[in-house]
């Protein structure tokens, strides 16, 4: 994998500029983070992992059906129901990995990588990402997120060793749309909202006209 490093107040920029680029490159950006994200996002990649492999595993998955059966795994876990619509959505986070946390500065350096693929969502398989905790194994994330780009126009633009943030080209537009939605995204990665949006339904009221995703995994 090649990788460019670049000034955290650049990362935005030029991560538009190489997903731009992409048709002609034959290389997808994924924006990494700092060096300690770069490696903590990095670590899971195997020679015993083929992407290949992975990608091929990831088509045979039913996304409907893994849903249901995740629900049902973790039916202890999602405790969350849909809740009051809020009066106000939450503020759009955007993409924030080229900054730091606590400062909410961007960093000095952050990295891009450019891998081979033919869409976003192979991100995982490339990089044998997921399988940890409750997190998604790496085919299961293609899965899914092949499911939506299809629906959304979803790419994942950064990845870190326990964040995944997308940039969405047609987010739900209204209420049942985003509900179906957010349902699906709190089984996907429940702790969105168990310890985020609180609710099913204040996480859609985020999802609607968002151009961004965040889910995170601890």
């Amino acid at each position: 994998m090649e990788t460019l490093t670049v000034a955290g107040a650049d990362a935005l920029t030029e991560l538009d500029r190489l997903r731009k680029e992409t048709a002609k490159t034959g290389l997808y950006p994924i924006l990494f983070g700092n060096a300690d994200d770069f490696e903590t996002a990095t670590e899971f990649e195997s020679d015993e992992l083929d992407p290949k492999d992975l990608i091929k595993q990831s088509l045979g998955i039913n996304v409907a059906r893994w849903l249901a059966n995740k629900a049902d795994e973790h039916a202890d876990l999602l405790q969350s129901e849909d809740g009051e619509w809020p009066a106000e959505a939450f503020d759009e986070m955007g993409i924030v990995t080229h900054v730091d946390v606590s400062s909410r500065k961007p960093h000095p350096e952050v990295l891009i990588g450019l891998l081979p693929l033919d869409a976003s969502w192979q991100a995982f398989a490339y990089l044998g990402w997921g399988g940890w905790n409750d997190c998604p194994f790496p085919a299961e994330h293609c899965a899914l997120h092949r499911y939506w780009q299809n629906q959304w126009g979803a790419e994942v633009v950064s990845i870190t060793g326990s964040v995944v943030q997308c940039i969405v080209s047609r987010p739900p537009r209204d209420r049942e749309s985003a509900l179906k939605l957010a349902r699906e995204q709190h089984i996907y990665c429940y702790d969105i909202v168990e310890q985020g949006t609180g609710s099913i339904a204040a996480l859609a009221a985020g999802l609607v006209d968002s151009n961004y995703w965040y889910f995170w995994w601890d």
